[in-house]
């Protein structure tokens, strides 16, 4: 190979040439690797490699098979009976000239920030609550907070569906009793997304309330002995001690409840208020997909869904940095 040919077409530059002793290094190099990686590979733990497996094979059957199926369906026209159609953007393009997929929107939207910003302040009070108790007492209040969790929701919802009966309902007789006209509750289309609202409060309260005070337990106990010598008082002390520190569990709950409440399905499904009060996103594509057999603009939903979702933790997780250790 004479000079012209060793230079390169672009820039004209030669290019560096390896001494047979570095190519030779070099191959064994690549070589070792390889072997360096079947050997580990063989001395692993055979239990490790079937758990491995198995665990690869579950999240393969459950997770990214139907999540790539649900991707395929969105660009296709299907009904479960005529062979599916590849109709392009049209699905996404129908989404957004449809009148019910933004009220559907609209409907997650005030659901959601209602329910994060409640439920996230009356955990954070609960807990700052229970960080003043010592001892079985804090346990025996934490343990009933947190009941409601490991309650199944569906159970719950049955339960609160009884209580809210217009006729009979528990919450009208008490009502009745004390002279305040009864309510309609889920038979009203302004109230029934609230009267959903404080059931998914109330089901979700526990799991906030231990996380804040397991923050706020992590707190040196010396910061707030420097914060009294200083004159500060409880409420000064805990907007510039606790809830600066608390912060990593605060953004990690907020990201939590979004992602929650924009999937939520059960309770709209099981107590359905009139008329389009209570159709979410969550429920809109299941009704899309199932009743109205359109699975191809139902996956398109759903894949909104997950864009919106994704699009919102990554905002969220960007817009508040956090250190994780003080």
């Amino acid at each position: 190979m004479n000079d012209s040919q060793e230079r390169s077409a672009v820039g004209g530059q030669a290019l560096p040439r390896l001494s047979r002793a570095e190519a030779h290094s070099t191959l064994q190099l690549s070589a070792r690797g390889r072997h360096g990686l079947w050997r580990r590979f063989r001395r692993a733990s055979p239990f490790a490699l079937i758990y491995s497996a198995a665990i690869l094979i579950f999240y393969t059957i459950i997770f990214i098979i139907p999540f790539g199926t649900g991707i395929w369906l969105a660009f296709q026209n299907w009904d479960f009976i005529t062979t599916p159609k590849f109709v392009g953007l049209r699905n996404f393009a129908k989404a957004f000239t449809d009148q019910y997929f933004w009220l559907a929107l609209q409907k997650t939207v005030l659901f959601s920030v209602v329910e994060i910003a409640v439920g996230l302040t009356l955990a954070l009070l609960f807990a700052l609550a229970l960080s003043q108790i010592f001892g079985k007492w804090q346990n025996i209040y934490l343990s009933l907070y947190y009941l409601p969790v490991i309650t199944p929701l569906v159970v719950s919802i049955y339960l609160w569906r009884w209580l809210y009966r217009p006729t009979g309902g528990a919450i009208n007789t008490l009502l009745s009793s004390v002279g305040l006209p009864e309510q309609p509750f889920l038979a009203s289309s302004q109230q029934a997304l609230w009267a959903i609202t404080l059931v998914i409060i109330w089901a979700h309260l526990g799991t906030g309330i231990v996380l804040f005070l397991a923050g706020i337990n992590d707190v040196p106990e010396s910061l707030f002995e420097a914060a009294r010598l200083d004159g500060a008082g409880f409420w000064q002390s805990f907007v510039r001690i606790t809830l600066p520190l608390i912060r990593p569990v605060l953004v990690y709950q907020m990201v939590v409840s979004v992602i929650g409440t924009v999937q939520m399905f059960e309770a709209f499904f099981l107590m359905p208020g009139p008329g389009f009060s209570t159709r979410t996103l969550a429920l809109y594509t299941y009704e899309l997909g199932f009743r109205a057999l359109n699975l191809g603009y139902g996956a398109a939903v759903s894949l909104i869904i997950f864009m919106l979702l994704l699009g919102a933790t990554v905002f969220q997780l960007r817009r508040w940095r956090i250190e994780w250790e003080h």
